[in-house]
């Protein structure tokens, strides 16, 4: 709770005036309502009597002041409307932009380990639950403690005796309602949990909805959902009895203290002590009491559901490994794009070690190739290479310099990406292109053309303003990756990383893409991960890793030769499991 209260602080710090301008209308708004019982007890005691023109002219008067009362309230709640939006929608607002740069600095790993859709919800809710904290705040918290001390005042002004029995009986009602929540606060938490894994199956099923189909899993992501689902209900089945038992506690407790203070006039009556005035005086401001103080036990469940709702962000803002600069970062220049694995040693959590003392260094403008079984590192190197891991000993280096000295954005934009699964944004071709960069329309289709993708691209119904889809499900595999290598094509990075860049390409289309592509690695250096052996014959050299350690390097000719690993793997393919005619043709020229 200390990161919510100290997030939404510094959202009314921000936005300080306006809320001073809210408590300014709320608490005119309300010294003003209690008030007018005041004067309805002259005129109650006016109408009592005789009457006489004093009388009448005494009624008069009160009423007029009863209308300008009535114009102070309404003034007042304008006032209060005024600063309200700017505080309520202002504050979430600020929020949402808080809780995605909070996101947005976490870790790659983090999002491996998270459902993406869980993540969305419990940011959302962190956001969402300031309007509604907020407004707890207001006109539960403030205006009732402004209430309750007016009414304590006006009672002790009248009936000292009366006022006592009220101050005792709203110690009582506010003691039950706080501690009743607070014991009933871990329920709500549980709901939310459960509510949040809900909306992760969700997502999760949403987002690998071809594989639902086509591995005919409706039936039992239906099930999965309905699980979680249920799991909610009976949650929220707790919490909702536990409400209700609340509500009936509370409600004994109204009907005692009003049938008390109405025992106490009639005895004042029967004494001669009581005026008629003074029962409407009090029957008013109780009725009005009453109702705010039923309202803040109803809504107090509103107050802690919103703080259970936004507690589940704050795991993310503990986290405080981030994908943050080092304080000595610098934006510093890749020149020449040498590359050195110095010695490294990395492991990710609770496994064995990848690398013990891994050592590559890959000259300026080389072009090098890593082939090697799943799990032999390939992916992670590249992972090291863009710091999305952090390798525990030794270092990478570009040109000399360390990588921890880089700040973050200077790094990666000088190290190309052209995955085997583009990740597309839902927006135009042209966006997922240019990732925001402005160019000309002439560049751009130069661009498309070099990645052998303007033609399919003025095929679509919008050409270059056609919308891909959610993660590019619109394109077909091959022109999303030709998307992505027009991007790289753009951004002219000196360092590329190819991961199997054409596997999604058909054989004449690879043929004509690759091309592109060593126009693209041309005068720079590239790492290539290769399953397809074919596509990597023109390298400079070729690593094969076997479990996190270099067992050969060399050239297609040379590895052939030393008849190793890498001839066992050529052997395997070419013989005719994975593309066998395209692997021949290639390996003759």
């Amino acid at each position: 709770m200390h990161i919510i209260f100290k997030e939404y602080s510094r959202v009314v710090w921000k936005k300080k005036w306006y809320f001073l301008l809210c408590l300014l209308g709320l608490s005119s708004a309300t010294a003003l309502d209690f008030y007018i019982p005041v004067i309805y007890q002259n005129i109650a005691n006016g109408l009592a009597g005789e009457y006489s023109d004093a009388s009448q002219a005494m009624l008069l008067d009160n009423l007029m002041l009863i209308a300008m009362l009535y114009g102070g309230v309404w003034l007042s709640w304008r006032v209060l409307e005024i600063g309200i939006i700017p505080l309520d929608g202002g504050g979430v607002n600020l929020l949402e932009k808080r809780c995605f740069d909070v996101l947005k600095k976490q870790k790659y790993t983090f999002f491996e380990d998270n459902f993406s859709g869980s993540l969305i919800k419990q940011a959302s809710r962190f956001s969402r639950s300031f309007e509604i904290i907020m407004d707890w705040g207001l006109f539960q918290l403030f205006q009732n403690a402004l209430a309750i001390m007016l009414a304590f005042v006006i009672f002790y002004q009248q009936q000292p005796e009366f006022a006592l029995y009220f101050l005792a009986w709203v110690a009582v009602y506010l003691t039950w309602i706080i501690g009743f929540s607070l014991w009933k606060l871990k329920f709500d938490k549980a709901v939310a949990n459960a509510d949040s894994t809900v909306g992760g199956v969700y997502s999760d099923a949403i987002s690998n909805i071809f594989t639902v189909k086509s591995f005919v899993l409706e039936k039992i992501e239906q099930q999965r959902v309905n699980k979680a689902s249920d799991r909610v209900y009976r949650r929220k089945k707790i919490a909702w009895i536990l409400m209700f038992i609340s509500f009936s506690i509370q409600g004994l407790m109204v009907f005692a203290i009003e049938l008390l203070l109405l025992y106490m006039m009639i005895v004042k009556w029967r004494s001669g002590t009581f005026q008629i005035g003074e029962f409407v005086l009090f029957q008013s401001i109780m009725l009005m009491l009453i109702q705010r103080l039923w309202e803040f036990g109803r809504n107090f469940r509103n107050f802690f559901t919103a703080l259970a709702d936004a507690s589940e962000m704050t795991d993310v803002f503990k986290n405080g490994d981030l994908d943050v600069d080092s304080p000595m970062a610098q934006s510093l220049n890749i020149t020449q794009g040498k590359i050195s694995f110095n010695n490294i040693h990395f492991h990710y959590a609770n496994q064995r070690p990848l690398f013990t003392d891994f050592s590559l260094h890959i000259k300026a403008g080389e072009k090098v190739a890593l082939v090697g079984e799943s799990g032999s590192g390939k992916t992670s190197l590249t992972k090291l290479l863009f710091r999305f891991i952090e390798q525990q000993q030794g270092s990478i280096l570009f040109d000399g310099l360390d990588s921890r000295d880089f700040t973050l954005t200077s790094l990666r934009s000088q190290i190309t990406l052209i995955p085997q699964q583009p990740e597309l944004f839902h927006r135009s071709v042209r966006d997922n292109i240019t990732l925001g960069a402005d160019i000309s329309e002439s560049k751009l289709c130069a661009i498309a053309a070099q990645a052998e993708s303007l033609e399919f691209i003025q095929q679509l119904p919008q050409q270059f303003d056609t919308l891909v889809g959610e993660r590019g499900v619109k394109l077909s595999g091959g022109e999303k990756q030709r998307v992505a290598i027009a991007r790289a094509l753009l951004e002219n990075s000196p360092i590329v990383v190819l991961d199997e860049a054409t596997s999604a390409l058909d054989s004449l289309t690879e043929q004509k893409i690759q091309v592109a592509i060593f126009e693209l690695l041309k005068d720079k250096t590239a790492l290539v991960i290769a399953h397809r052996l074919s596509t990597i014959l023109r390298m400079d050299r070729i690593i094969v890793l076997d479990k996190g350690r270099i067992l050969e390097q060399g050239t297609h000719q040379q590895l052939l030769a030393r008849e190793g690993k890498y001839y066992a793997m050529w052997q395997h393919q070419k013989g005719g499991f994975i593309g066998d005619s395209q692997s021949s043709m290639a390996y003759r020229r």
